[in-house]
Protein backbone atom coordinates (compact mmCIF):
# COMPACT_ATOMS: atom_id res chain seq x y z
CA UNK A 1 0.00 0.00 0.00
CA UNK A 2 2.83 2.43 0.81
CA UNK A 3 4.38 1.80 -2.61
CA UNK A 4 1.04 2.51 -4.35
CA UNK A 5 0.60 5.78 -2.44
CA UNK A 6 4.13 6.96 -3.28
CA UNK A 7 4.06 10.02 -5.66
CA UNK A 8 6.12 9.94 -8.89
CA UNK A 9 7.75 13.36 -8.52
CA UNK A 10 9.87 13.03 -11.66
CA UNK A 11 6.88 12.27 -13.85
CA UNK A 12 4.90 15.15 -12.30
CA UNK A 13 7.77 17.57 -12.90
CA UNK A 14 8.05 16.52 -16.59
CA UNK A 15 4.28 17.05 -17.07
CA UNK A 16 4.51 20.53 -15.54
CA UNK A 17 7.42 21.41 -17.86
CA UNK A 18 5.46 20.18 -20.93
CA UNK A 19 2.38 22.24 -19.94
CA UNK A 20 4.54 25.36 -19.37
CA UNK A 21 6.24 25.01 -22.79
CA UNK A 22 2.83 24.49 -24.45
CA UNK A 23 1.50 27.71 -22.85
CA UNK A 24 4.57 29.66 -24.03
CA UNK A 25 4.05 28.41 -27.60
CA UNK A 26 0.37 29.48 -27.51
CA UNK A 27 1.35 32.97 -26.24
CA UNK A 28 4.04 33.30 -28.95
CA UNK A 29 1.61 32.28 -31.72
CA UNK A 30 -1.01 34.78 -30.53
CA UNK A 31 1.57 37.60 -30.43
CA UNK A 32 2.73 36.75 -33.97
CA UNK A 33 -0.85 36.81 -35.26
CA UNK A 34 -1.46 40.19 -33.62
CA UNK A 35 1.75 41.63 -35.06
CA UNK A 36 0.81 40.45 -38.55
CA UNK A 37 -2.65 42.00 -38.35
CA UNK A 38 -1.42 45.31 -36.89
CA UNK A 39 -0.50 47.96 -39.49
CA UNK A 40 1.88 50.89 -39.07
CA UNK A 41 0.83 54.52 -38.60
CA UNK A 42 2.40 55.37 -41.96
CA UNK A 43 0.25 52.72 -43.65
CA UNK A 44 -2.88 54.10 -41.93
CA UNK A 45 -2.07 57.62 -43.11
CA UNK A 46 -1.46 56.38 -46.65
CA UNK A 47 -4.74 54.45 -46.91
CA UNK A 48 -6.68 57.38 -45.40
CA UNK A 49 -5.08 59.77 -47.90
CA UNK A 50 -5.89 57.38 -50.71
CA UNK A 51 -9.54 57.25 -49.56
CA UNK A 52 -9.73 61.07 -49.49
CA UNK A 53 -8.30 61.33 -53.02
CA UNK A 54 -10.73 58.68 -54.28
CA UNK A 55 -13.69 60.48 -52.64
CA UNK A 56 -12.84 63.74 -54.44
CA UNK A 57 -12.33 61.84 -57.70
CA UNK A 58 -15.69 60.05 -57.53
CA UNK A 59 -17.42 63.39 -56.87
CA UNK A 60 -16.24 64.66 -60.26
CA UNK A 61 -17.06 61.67 -62.48
CA UNK A 62 -20.29 59.98 -63.56
CA UNK A 63 -21.15 57.08 -61.24
CA UNK A 64 -23.13 53.94 -62.16
CA UNK A 65 -26.87 54.44 -61.59
CA UNK A 66 -27.86 50.77 -61.70
CA UNK A 67 -27.96 48.97 -58.36
CA UNK A 68 -24.98 46.63 -57.89
CA UNK A 69 -22.82 48.25 -60.58
CA UNK A 70 -19.33 49.52 -59.62
CA UNK A 71 -16.63 51.95 -60.71
CA UNK A 72 -12.96 51.40 -59.84
CA UNK A 73 -9.74 53.46 -59.86
CA UNK A 74 -6.37 51.90 -59.06
CA UNK A 75 -3.43 53.51 -57.25
CA UNK A 76 -1.57 53.51 -60.58
CA UNK A 77 -4.42 55.47 -62.20
CA UNK A 78 -4.29 58.01 -59.34
CA UNK A 79 -0.54 58.50 -59.82
CA UNK A 80 -0.84 58.76 -63.64
CA UNK A 81 -3.61 61.37 -63.32
CA UNK A 82 -1.51 63.41 -60.87
CA UNK A 83 -4.07 62.92 -58.07
CA UNK A 84 -1.50 61.47 -55.71
CA UNK A 85 2.33 61.51 -55.51
CA UNK A 86 4.22 58.22 -55.22
CA UNK A 87 7.05 58.03 -52.63
CA UNK A 88 8.09 54.44 -53.49
CA UNK A 89 11.59 55.62 -54.51
CA UNK A 90 12.21 57.02 -51.03
CA UNK A 91 10.69 54.01 -49.18
CA UNK A 92 11.99 50.55 -48.38
CA UNK A 93 8.53 49.05 -49.04
CA UNK A 94 6.85 49.36 -52.43
CA UNK A 95 3.05 49.31 -52.79
CA UNK A 96 1.38 47.21 -55.48
CA UNK A 97 -0.17 49.91 -57.66
CA UNK A 98 -2.48 47.51 -59.52
CA UNK A 99 -3.78 45.63 -56.47
CA UNK A 100 -4.28 48.87 -54.50
CA UNK A 101 -7.52 50.56 -55.53
CA UNK A 102 -10.76 52.31 -54.55
CA UNK A 103 -14.10 50.97 -55.73
CA UNK A 104 -17.56 52.53 -55.43
CA UNK A 105 -20.75 50.43 -55.72
CA UNK A 106 -24.34 51.58 -56.16
CA UNK A 107 -26.65 50.47 -53.33
CA UNK A 108 -30.37 51.06 -52.74
CA UNK A 109 -30.13 54.24 -50.65
CA UNK A 110 -26.51 55.32 -51.24
CA UNK A 111 -23.12 54.23 -52.58
CA UNK A 112 -20.57 52.11 -50.73
CA UNK A 113 -16.91 52.98 -51.32
CA UNK A 114 -14.11 50.57 -50.38
CA UNK A 115 -10.39 51.39 -50.46
CA UNK A 116 -7.73 48.65 -50.50
CA UNK A 117 -4.00 49.31 -50.05
CA UNK A 118 -1.46 46.52 -50.59
CA UNK A 119 2.13 47.37 -49.50
CA UNK A 120 4.36 44.35 -48.99
CA UNK A 121 3.24 42.52 -45.84
CA UNK A 122 0.77 45.27 -44.92
CA UNK A 123 -2.67 45.08 -46.51
CA UNK A 124 -6.01 46.50 -45.42
CA UNK A 125 -9.41 47.57 -46.74
CA UNK A 126 -11.56 50.41 -45.35
CA UNK A 127 -15.11 51.33 -46.36
CA UNK A 128 -17.33 54.39 -46.16
CA UNK A 129 -20.78 55.43 -47.37
CA UNK A 130 -21.05 57.84 -50.29
CA UNK A 131 -24.19 59.98 -50.41
CA UNK A 132 -26.31 60.51 -53.51
CA UNK A 133 -25.88 64.26 -53.01
CA UNK A 134 -22.14 63.88 -53.74
CA UNK A 135 -22.84 62.01 -56.97
CA UNK A 136 -22.33 64.25 -60.00
CA UNK A 137 -24.87 62.55 -62.25
CA UNK A 138 -27.33 61.40 -59.57
CA UNK A 139 -28.99 64.77 -58.81
CA UNK A 140 -30.92 65.11 -62.06
CA UNK A 141 -31.78 61.43 -62.00
CA UNK A 142 -32.99 61.69 -58.39
CA UNK A 143 -35.03 64.76 -59.28
CA UNK A 144 -36.67 62.85 -62.15
CA UNK A 145 -37.48 59.96 -59.83
CA UNK A 146 -38.88 62.34 -57.19
CA UNK A 147 -40.90 64.19 -59.85
CA UNK A 148 -42.30 60.90 -61.12
CA UNK A 149 -43.24 59.89 -57.55
CA UNK A 150 -44.89 63.25 -56.89
CA UNK A 151 -46.85 63.02 -60.14
CA UNK A 152 -48.01 59.52 -59.23
CA UNK A 153 -49.06 60.78 -55.79
CA UNK A 154 -50.93 63.69 -57.34
CA UNK A 155 -52.66 61.38 -59.77
CA UNK A 156 -53.68 59.05 -56.96
CA UNK A 157 -54.99 61.92 -54.85
CA UNK A 158 -57.01 63.29 -57.77
CA UNK A 159 -58.48 59.89 -58.51
CA UNK A 160 -59.43 59.43 -54.87
CA UNK A 161 -60.95 62.90 -54.54
CA UNK A 162 -63.12 62.41 -57.64
CA UNK A 163 -65.25 60.11 -55.52
CA UNK A 164 -65.66 62.82 -52.87
CA UNK A 165 -67.10 66.32 -52.91
CA UNK A 166 -65.60 69.25 -54.82
CA UNK A 167 -64.56 70.83 -51.53
CA UNK A 168 -62.51 67.80 -50.55
CA UNK A 169 -60.88 67.70 -53.98
CA UNK A 170 -59.81 71.32 -53.66
CA UNK A 171 -58.37 70.67 -50.21
CA UNK A 172 -56.38 67.66 -51.32
CA UNK A 173 -54.92 69.51 -54.31
CA UNK A 174 -53.88 72.31 -52.01
CA UNK A 175 -52.06 69.86 -49.77
CA UNK A 176 -50.14 68.44 -52.75
CA UNK A 177 -48.95 71.90 -53.71
CA UNK A 178 -47.59 72.46 -50.19
CA UNK A 179 -45.63 69.21 -50.37
CA UNK A 180 -43.83 70.38 -53.50
CA UNK A 181 -42.74 73.72 -52.07
CA UNK A 182 -41.71 72.65 -48.54
CA UNK A 183 -38.07 71.72 -49.59
CA UNK A 184 -34.96 73.92 -49.13
CA UNK A 185 -32.71 74.62 -52.11
CA UNK A 186 -29.04 73.77 -51.56
CA UNK A 187 -26.26 75.02 -53.84
CA UNK A 188 -22.96 73.36 -54.62
CA UNK A 189 -19.81 75.41 -53.92
CA UNK A 190 -16.21 74.60 -54.77
CA UNK A 191 -12.86 75.95 -53.52
CA UNK A 192 -9.66 75.05 -55.32
CA UNK A 193 -6.20 75.56 -53.80
CA UNK A 194 -2.72 75.00 -55.18
CA UNK A 195 0.52 74.28 -53.30
CA UNK A 196 4.07 74.20 -54.68
CA UNK A 197 7.33 72.56 -53.65
CA UNK A 198 10.60 74.51 -53.72
CA UNK A 199 12.39 74.96 -57.05
CA UNK A 200 15.01 72.28 -57.82
CA UNK A 201 17.62 72.04 -60.58
CA UNK A 202 16.84 69.45 -63.22
CA UNK A 203 14.86 68.82 -66.40
CA UNK A 204 11.88 66.81 -65.13
CA UNK A 205 8.49 67.27 -66.83
CA UNK A 206 4.99 65.91 -66.18
CA UNK A 207 1.33 66.77 -65.62
CA UNK A 208 1.96 67.90 -62.03
CA UNK A 209 5.34 69.53 -62.70
CA UNK A 210 6.08 73.20 -63.39
CA UNK A 211 9.29 74.28 -65.15
CA UNK A 212 11.32 77.45 -65.47
CA UNK A 213 14.62 78.26 -67.17
CA UNK A 214 17.55 80.64 -66.75
CA UNK A 215 20.31 81.45 -69.21
CA UNK A 216 23.89 82.73 -69.43
CA UNK A 217 25.90 83.84 -72.47
CA UNK A 218 28.81 81.74 -73.74
CA UNK A 219 31.47 82.10 -76.44
CA UNK A 220 33.31 79.13 -78.00
CA UNK A 221 36.88 79.54 -79.35
CA UNK A 222 39.58 77.16 -80.64
CA UNK A 223 43.20 77.61 -79.55
CA UNK A 224 46.27 75.86 -80.99
CA UNK A 225 48.71 75.68 -78.06
CA UNK A 226 52.39 74.79 -78.39
CA UNK A 227 54.20 73.75 -75.24
CA UNK A 228 57.94 73.07 -74.97
CA UNK A 229 59.86 70.58 -72.80
CA UNK A 230 63.61 70.03 -72.54
CA UNK A 231 65.21 66.84 -73.83
CA UNK A 232 66.61 66.22 -70.35
CA UNK A 233 63.03 65.90 -69.06
CA UNK A 234 61.89 63.65 -71.90
CA UNK A 235 61.89 60.34 -70.02
CA UNK A 236 59.17 57.71 -69.68
CA UNK A 237 57.17 58.29 -66.50
CA UNK A 238 58.29 61.92 -66.08
CA UNK A 239 55.60 64.49 -65.31
CA UNK A 240 56.09 68.00 -66.73
CA UNK A 241 53.90 71.03 -66.04
CA UNK A 242 53.65 74.36 -67.84
CA UNK A 243 51.18 77.21 -68.21
CA UNK A 244 49.54 78.60 -71.36
CA UNK A 245 48.18 82.14 -71.51
CA UNK A 246 45.21 82.64 -73.88
CA UNK A 247 45.13 85.77 -76.02
CA UNK A 248 42.25 87.14 -78.12
CA UNK A 249 39.68 86.27 -75.49
CA UNK A 250 36.27 87.95 -74.96
CA UNK A 251 36.62 91.16 -72.99
CA UNK A 252 33.12 92.00 -71.74
CA UNK A 253 31.04 90.02 -69.26
CA UNK A 254 32.92 86.73 -69.71
CA UNK A 255 34.79 85.64 -66.60
CA UNK A 256 34.86 81.86 -66.57
CA UNK A 257 36.44 79.42 -69.03
CA UNK A 258 35.51 75.78 -69.35
CA UNK A 259 37.38 73.00 -71.13
CA UNK A 260 35.06 71.51 -73.74
CA UNK A 261 37.33 69.32 -75.92
CA UNK A 262 41.09 68.62 -76.31
CA UNK A 263 42.75 67.15 -79.41
CA UNK A 264 46.25 65.71 -80.00
CA UNK A 265 48.51 67.04 -82.75
CA UNK A 266 47.64 66.31 -86.39
CA UNK A 267 50.34 67.00 -89.00
CA UNK A 268 47.88 68.59 -91.45
CA UNK A 269 47.26 71.35 -88.88
CA UNK A 270 50.96 72.32 -88.55
CA UNK A 271 50.47 75.73 -90.18
CA UNK A 272 47.77 76.64 -87.64
CA UNK A 273 50.16 75.98 -84.76
CA UNK A 274 52.94 78.01 -86.39
CA UNK A 275 50.65 80.94 -87.28
CA UNK A 276 48.76 80.93 -84.00
CA UNK A 277 49.06 84.01 -81.85
CA UNK A 278 46.06 83.22 -79.70
CA UNK A 279 48.01 81.11 -77.20
CA UNK A 280 51.55 81.17 -75.90
CA UNK A 281 53.61 79.69 -73.10
CA UNK A 282 53.81 81.94 -70.05
CA UNK A 283 57.31 83.52 -69.99
CA UNK A 284 58.26 81.64 -73.15
CA UNK A 285 62.07 81.65 -73.78
CA UNK A 286 62.30 79.10 -76.58
CA UNK A 287 62.42 79.52 -80.36
CA UNK A 288 60.02 77.80 -82.77
CA UNK A 289 61.28 75.75 -85.73
CA UNK A 290 60.03 76.43 -89.26
CA UNK A 291 58.52 72.94 -89.21
CA UNK A 292 57.45 71.13 -86.05
CA UNK A 293 56.33 67.80 -87.50
CA UNK A 294 59.51 65.86 -86.64
CA UNK A 295 59.85 67.42 -83.18
CA UNK A 296 56.26 67.25 -81.90
CA UNK A 297 54.89 64.71 -79.44
CA UNK A 298 51.76 62.82 -80.48
CA UNK A 299 49.17 60.71 -78.67
CA UNK A 300 51.71 57.84 -78.66
CA UNK A 301 54.11 59.82 -76.46
CA UNK A 302 52.12 61.35 -73.58
CA UNK A 303 48.90 61.83 -71.64
CA UNK A 304 47.62 65.13 -70.24
CA UNK A 305 45.35 66.99 -67.81
CA UNK A 306 44.08 70.51 -68.55
CA UNK A 307 42.95 73.05 -65.90
CA UNK A 308 41.67 76.44 -67.15
CA UNK A 309 41.23 79.41 -64.81
CA UNK A 310 40.74 83.18 -64.72
CA UNK A 311 43.11 85.50 -62.84
CA UNK A 312 43.41 89.30 -62.76
CA UNK A 313 41.72 89.87 -66.10
CA UNK A 314 43.49 87.05 -67.99
CA UNK A 315 42.68 83.46 -68.90
CA UNK A 316 45.28 80.76 -68.25
CA UNK A 317 45.53 76.98 -68.68
CA UNK A 318 47.73 74.77 -66.53
CA UNK A 319 48.81 71.72 -68.54
CA UNK A 320 50.29 68.63 -66.89
CA UNK A 321 51.73 65.91 -69.15
CA UNK A 322 53.09 62.43 -68.39
CA UNK A 323 55.60 60.87 -70.82
CA UNK A 324 54.49 57.39 -71.90
CA UNK A 325 56.92 56.72 -74.79
CA UNK A 326 60.01 58.37 -76.36
CA UNK A 327 59.72 56.61 -79.74
CA UNK A 328 59.08 58.27 -83.10
CA UNK A 329 60.15 61.84 -82.28
CA UNK A 330 63.39 63.86 -82.55
CA UNK A 331 64.69 66.74 -80.46
CA UNK A 332 65.08 70.23 -81.94
CA UNK A 333 68.13 72.36 -81.08
CA UNK A 334 67.22 76.01 -80.65
CA UNK A 335 70.93 76.92 -80.01
CA UNK A 336 70.37 76.82 -76.25
CA UNK A 337 68.58 73.57 -75.53
CA UNK A 338 67.47 70.37 -77.17
CA UNK A 339 63.67 70.60 -76.94
CA UNK A 340 60.45 68.85 -77.92
CA UNK A 341 57.15 70.52 -78.81
CA UNK A 342 53.83 69.59 -77.19
CA UNK A 343 51.00 70.71 -79.55
CA UNK A 344 47.43 70.55 -78.19
CA UNK A 345 44.28 71.86 -79.83
CA UNK A 346 41.82 73.21 -77.24
CA UNK A 347 38.16 74.02 -77.75
CA UNK A 348 37.33 76.44 -74.93
CA UNK A 349 34.04 77.90 -73.79
CA UNK A 350 33.90 81.28 -72.03
CA UNK A 351 30.88 81.82 -69.79
CA UNK A 352 29.32 84.98 -68.42
CA UNK A 353 28.54 85.18 -64.72
CA UNK A 354 25.32 87.09 -65.46
CA UNK A 355 22.25 84.84 -65.10
CA UNK A 356 19.17 86.09 -66.97
CA UNK A 357 15.58 84.85 -67.39
CA UNK A 358 15.12 85.71 -71.09
CA UNK A 359 16.82 83.95 -74.00
CA UNK A 360 19.90 86.03 -74.99
CA UNK A 361 21.22 86.70 -78.48
CA UNK A 362 24.06 84.55 -79.78
CA UNK A 363 25.38 81.45 -78.03
CA UNK A 364 24.08 80.55 -74.57
CA UNK A 365 23.62 77.73 -72.07
CA UNK A 366 20.38 76.87 -70.23
CA UNK A 367 19.82 76.12 -66.52
CA UNK A 368 16.63 74.08 -66.00
CA UNK A 369 14.48 74.08 -62.85
CA UNK A 370 11.34 72.20 -61.83
CA UNK A 371 8.86 72.03 -58.95
CA UNK A 372 5.84 69.87 -58.16
CA UNK A 373 2.34 71.36 -58.19
CA UNK A 374 -0.36 69.86 -55.97
CA UNK A 375 -4.00 70.90 -56.42
CA UNK A 376 -6.79 70.33 -53.86
CA UNK A 377 -10.54 70.67 -54.51
CA UNK A 378 -13.04 71.13 -51.67
CA UNK A 379 -16.80 70.82 -52.41
CA UNK A 380 -19.59 71.82 -50.01
CA UNK A 381 -23.37 72.24 -50.20
CA UNK A 382 -25.10 75.23 -48.62
CA UNK A 383 -28.53 76.88 -48.65
CA UNK A 384 -26.82 80.30 -48.56
CA UNK A 385 -26.50 82.32 -51.76
CA UNK A 386 -22.88 83.18 -50.93
CA UNK A 387 -20.10 81.31 -49.10
CA UNK A 388 -16.86 83.23 -48.54
CA UNK A 389 -13.87 81.70 -50.32
CA UNK A 390 -16.03 79.36 -52.43
CA UNK A 391 -17.44 79.60 -55.96
CA UNK A 392 -20.87 78.41 -57.08
CA UNK A 393 -20.76 75.57 -59.59
CA UNK A 394 -24.31 76.09 -60.85
CA UNK A 395 -25.56 72.78 -59.45
CA UNK A 396 -28.37 72.74 -56.89
CA UNK A 397 -30.87 70.37 -55.29
CA UNK A 398 -33.98 70.56 -53.09
CA UNK A 399 -33.81 68.81 -49.74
Amino acid sequence: MEKERKINWLGLFIKIIIIFVFVLIIIWLISKIRLKTKVSDTFKNNINNMETVATNYFKDVDLPLEKGKSLKITLKDMIDKGLIVSNDKDSSVSCNQSKSYSKITRKKNNYLMSTTLNCGEEKNTITKKFSFKDCKNCINNTKKENTSVNKNKEKKVVEETKNNSDVKTSTNQGNNTNLETNGITYYEYVKESTTYTKWMKGNITGNNVENKYEYYRVLNNIYYTLGVIKASDFKVGNKISYTIKLNNVPKDNYYYSLKKEVYYYQSDEESKYLANENAMMDNNKYTIANSINKYSLTSDNFTYTVSPYYRKGNFYIDIDITITSTDGVRAYNDKKYNIYYVPLKLKMQFASDEIITSVPDGEYETISYYRYVEKARDIIWSSENYVEGYTKTGRSEIR
